[in-house]
């Protein structure tokens, strides 16, 4: 379904250019106009954000006892998201590359995917804090509507169902185990009559939620660790806000403040509640609606939807692509690995188990 609607959104593209000629001779016009320097600008921050990305993920996996370099993370990272835009599996990409390094260099997989489920709980939240501001700035302006409320309503419930099951993996493995099996359940009955078959492996979901309850009582040990992760993802949010700004400078058309938030929640928001990967034709077009009914002209808003997804996403892939040669991963190999070292089965998954009981 997400690989059909990413080819519907190709076909529309294609014909939106193909009809709009005049609009988009507008566009590059736009871009001929642009500032380079404050692009050059946003590249830098950039880096700065994909430094933080990977010092929020050393900062959940020191929560969990285990010791990786920064440097390291930024090129794993960066291979995690490459690989989940390639291979669009609801965000299972960017688990497998991290899971299957750590298999590879013998980390406990249950605390691998804890601290990824930290770090995902985290940017939830970071994100939340920025959200709701954004929000009753388009509502103030008038731009509200009923898509931009459903899928801020589908964030929120995300966010809550990741705190929930952190409080209960935290406090009572059994009933982490409990809840999710039920979870599992009502979602394969319901999603059967369109899939004809489970969605997810009722067996796996009971180890996984073993291992995650064990990874997250570490947090009991160590609380002050989570002071790390939540100010990096606050700080996350700071330097793409800062992106964003200077996009729009580069493009003469400084954002204010409430603009700049409104248009940050927006594009966020759509790149976490949307059927292709990372919100792939999703965002640019929220960003483009959200900055007209900000009064930005048309031409205008298309330039810094188009320039900030190139800094942010794009040019993220391309040094993805580099890091997945680096460290010679195939991207689907790496699913199917991260899906066989999840098989409770098999003598890795067991020993791993070893490994955390002695902990």
């Amino acid at each position: 379904m997400r690989k059909l609607i990413f080819g519907l959104l190709l076909l529309l593209t294609f014909y939106y250019l193909s009809t709009h000629y005049e609009e988009l001779k507008q566009v590059l016009e736009v871009f001929r106009e642009g500032d380079g320097r404050w692009l050059w600008a946003a590249i830098g921050v950039q880096l700065l954000w994909t430094a933080n990305i990977a010092a929020a993920f050393q900062a959940c996996y020191d929560i969990m006892g285990i010791r990786e370099r920064l440097a390291r993370l930024v090129v794993l990272t960066s291979a995690a998201i490459f690989v989940n835009v390639v291979v669009p599996t609801y965000g299972v990409g960017t688990v497998a590359v991290l899971v299957t390094d750590g298999h590879q260099r013998g980390r406990p997989a249950g605390k691998v995917w804890t601290a990824v489920f930290l770090y995902t709980l985290f940017d939830y939240l970071g994100f939340m804090v920025v959200l709701l501001p954004a929000m009753i700035i388009l509502d103030q302006l008038g731009a509200m509507n009923i898509v931009f409320i459903t899928a801020g309503l589908f964030a929120v419930a995300v966010a809550v169902v990741l705190i929930a099951m952190t409080f209960l993996g935290i406090w009572s493995e059994s009933k982490m185990v409990g809840t999710v099996s039920t979870l599992v359940t009502l979602l394969n009955k319901a999603l059967h009559p369109l899939l004809r078959r489970d969605l997810i492996n009722p067996f796996r979901a009971q180890i996984f939620a073993h291992e995650m309850s064990d990874g997250l009582r570490q947090i009991r040990r160590s609380p002050r660790g989570l002071i790390a992760p939540g100010a990096l993802a606050l700080t996350r949010k700071v330097l793409m806000m800062t992106i964003l700004y200077m996009v729009s400078k580069a493009f003469h058309h400084p954002l204010p403040l409430d603009a700049l938030l409104a248009t940050f929640g927006i594009s966020y928001l759509f790149s976490v509640a949307s059927l292709t990967p990372s919100g792939v034709g999703i965002v640019e077009g929220a960003m483009v609606v959200t900055l007209v009914a900000l009064n930005v002209p048309l031409a205008t808003a298309v330039a810094i939807a188009l320039a900030y997804r190139g800094i942010t996403l794009w040019l993220r892939l391309a040094y993805g692509g580099l890091a997945v040669l680096w460290f010679g991963y195939k991207p689907i190999t790496a699913v199917q690995e991260s899906a066989v070292i999840g098989n409770p089965s098999s003598q890795d998954h067991t020993h791993s188990s070893q490994d955390m009981d002695q902990s």
